[in-house]
């Protein structure tokens, strides 16, 4: 009988901690800062696939996503209350719970337009209130798509654009997005270890 008793608590103890670091784990990553996998080759030359991101997810909660910044944001669904977003990260801890699409939804890019900035995309650049961007990042030409230029960012809006500008769904193709679809700033490349740093 006290070789079960013993068992038991020492379950009892294993469980405990298991619950403790689910719980913590969960807020930190729904709340301070998040990981990201890059999936796709429209950040090229600066990200390339299966790198891994540092997602800051403090660095908007008192201002706003600035031209030249890196996101992580979510095509379609606003980020949603703190009880939302702790018990989404619980699901994608939980392997038997993870949503299956949600990966597809969550873009990175870069911002290029904030709240009044009028965009114009002609002859293979990209025109940000008449003057024309140097953009040392972007790779290719970048051509008008799906929507018609020039474009005014409404407020609380963000007009964005993937590095790779042949090679990528942005804002061409998609339009605005609202800020408050935004995850956090990519801000820091945690891997491959060779590649580790801040992001520019």
């Amino acid at each position: 009988m006290k070789d079960w008793v013993k068992i038991f608590k020492e379950i009892k103890s294993w469980v405990i901690l298991f619950v403790l670091a689910l719980f913590f784990s969960a807020l930190i990553n729904s709340q301070l800062f998040a990981m990201a996998t890059v999936k796709e080759v429209s950040m090229q030359d600066t990200l390339f696939e299966d790198q891994i991101l540092f997602i800051n997810r403090l660095a908007y909660k008192n201002k706003s996503p600035k031209a030249g910044d890196i996101i992580i944001f979510y095509k379609s669904r606003e980020i949603g209350s703190f009880t939302e977003e702790f018990l989404r990260s619980v699901s994608y801890i939980l392997p038997f719970t993870r949503p299956k699409d949600d990966n597809k939804d969550r873009l990175v890019k870069r911002v290029i337009g904030t709240s009044g900035d009028i965009i114009d995309i002609k002859d293979g650049y990209v025109y940000k209130n008449g003057e024309r961007l140097e953009e040392p990042y972007a790779k290719g030409d970048t051509n008008a798509t799906y929507i018609e230029f020039p474009v005014t960012v409404g407020e609380n809006q963000l007009f964005v654009l993937g590095d790779n500008r042949e090679h990528s769904r942005d804002s061409r193709e998609f339009g605005l997005i609202d800020i408050s679809h935004v995850e956090g700033k990519a801000s820091f490349r945690l891997y491959p270890f060779n590649k580790i740093g801040k992001l520019q």
